[in-house]
């Protein structure tokens, strides 16, 4: 395992100080990490992907900085209302009908989909993805604890969250309790003691599908509860870092504080984090309004490593709006780094030049930028911009013949590629000499007058990924995906 002593301390803006603060885990030895996942009943989307590679992304750091972590990320597979505020109906039971399909069909149907969408991005999956509904005991459980603590009451089969127990509850959300009136932020049930109060457990209907037994009815646990259960029963009652959309601020994450620390009597999280949304025409990107883009039908546009270096490219605390045009801009950006890096390649085999990794030092003074800019709440735009500078490198060090430092500067890129998650297409000693050998035939047939023949093996290279660029004195070539 790496030292973290190897590296700048890591920096992340904590939502419940409103700060940049350094990190400082409960246990060295292991760091406990609780992220929210999907709801599954709908396509996933690129603002949902998004969120995803983030915390994606600080795994792949915590782990290069050398830490042990477990990560924890559930499916959401009941009781997630189409209104946060304990109205509507079920979204998953509402789509399922629609689609005259059995909502655990559904569920399991996307939930596979899910995983094949982020698989294709290089997602490293969480240690454990829990689902809801294996857990109804456990929240059944915290409900009970809750009640005899004096923080939750039941009203005709179901049971509220009674926040005026609470003293900090509007803290972490910055809410106006006092001046909060019922219809502004909630709307009033009138079971409820307080508008503000939340339900833990909702009495299904006779024609709700999901219908659990309960000691106060047969229903289905609060979207809220399922988060707090699972991070405690696979986590512990203080964990190192929650993580979620800035949407959850408001409504479910200052619930599951006020429900996680009102059980247990300890702070749940040490620190919290969210990311910004992404808009499409200046709107949210929401399933429920119908203006999205599947993350799936990014990924069959631009490419798979080209999708994620484009969902990467702002820092995730930034509002962005989401275009095709500048995605397809993002590719382009994404495959001037593939050539300079085939190429440097491509220059290396050609010369015979053996690689020594043991060699490799990562003491330079790009790594230790790039690392920085991962360090300081996960500065992706900064740590591209020393992805850019190694590229540069590349270029310089392959026209200068410097062959030490073009395969030093290729190993280094390779690593940070690495650390950030992209997949750089791999090219190796036989593909450059089948590929040179028909661009060789390529120009034979040129000098002969065959243009249509020398054609036809350009487009035969085109249709396999090739890119073929000639140049006054020569023709390069790199290879996409």
């Amino acid at each position: 395992m790496t030292d973290t002593n190897d590296f700048p301390p890591i920096h992340l803006y904590n939502t419940l100080s409103r700060k940049k603060e350094k990190f400082e885990p409960i246990n060295k030895d292991l760091v406990t990490f609780y992220s929210c996942g999907q709801t599954v009943y709908e396509d996933m989307h690129v603002g949902n992907a998004k969120t995803f590679l983030i915390w994606d992304l600080l795994s792949r750091v915590l782990r290069y900085f050398g830490y042990n972590l477990k990560h924890v990320q559930n499916f959401t597979d009941v009781g997630h209302l189409t209104d946060d505020n304990d109205l509507g109906e079920d979204k998953i039971e509402k789509r399922a009908r629609m689609l005259n399909e059995h909502p655990m069909e559904l569920i399991d149907r996307k939930i596979n989909e899910y995983y094949a969408d982020l698989d294709r991005i290089n997602f490293l999956r969480p240690d454990l993805a829990p689902r809801a509904t294996a857990h109804i005991t456990e929240m059944i459980d915290l409900i009970l604890q809750l009640i005899e603590k004096g923080h939750a009451y039941v009203r005709n089969g179901c049971v509220y969250f009674d926040i005026s127990t609470f003293p900090t509850y509007s803290d972490f959300a910055k809410l106006d309790l006092k001046n909060l009136k019922a219809g502004a932020r909630i709307d009033v049930i009138e079971d409820k003691k307080n508008p503000g109060d939340f339900a833990l457990w909702i009495k299904a209907p006779p024609e709700h599908i999901m219908q659990y037994t309960s000691p106060w009815s047969k229903g289905y646990p609060g979207w809220h509860l399922e988060c707090s259960t699972m991070a405690i029963k696979y986590l512990g009652e203080t964990i190192d870092i929650h993580a979620g959309g800035i949407d959850h601020i408001p409504v479910h994450h200052t619930n599951e504080i006020a429900q996680s620390e009102g059980a247990t009597g300890k702070k749940f999280s040490n620190y919290w984090l969210h990311s910004e949304f992404i808009t499409q025409d200046g709107v949210k990107m929401s399933k429920s309004k119908g203006n999205f883009t599947a993350i799936r039908d990014l990924i069959d546009e631009l490419g798979a490593s080209p999708t994620r270096f484009t969902l990467l490219q702002a820092h995730y605390r930034t509002k962005g709006d989401f275009s095709m045009k500048q995605a397809k801009s993002s590719r382009k950006r994404y495959f001037r780094l593939v050539r300079s890096y085939h190429l440097g390649v491509q220059h290396l085999i050609r010369k015979n030049h053996q690689v020594q990794h043991e060699e490799f030092n990562q003491s330079t003074q790009i790594l230790e930028k790039f690392n920085k800019s991962l360090a300081d709440d996960l500065n992706t735009p900064q740590a591209f911009v020393q992805v850019n500078t190694i590229a540069k490198r590349i270029d310089q060090f392959r026209k200068s013949e410097n062959l030490n430092q073009l395969a030093f500067a290729t190993m280094l890129f390779e690593t940070m590629m690495n650390v950030v998650g992209l997949i750089i297409p791999a090219i190796d000693e036989r593909e450059i000499d089948d590929v040179d050998m028909m661009l060789k035939l390529r120009q034979n047939l040129r000098s002969e007058g065959k243009v249509k023949e020398a054609d036809a093996v350009r487009q035969f290279l085109v249709n396999r990924k090739y890119v073929i660029q000639d140049m006054d004195d020569q023709t390069q070539w790199y290879r996409e995906e």
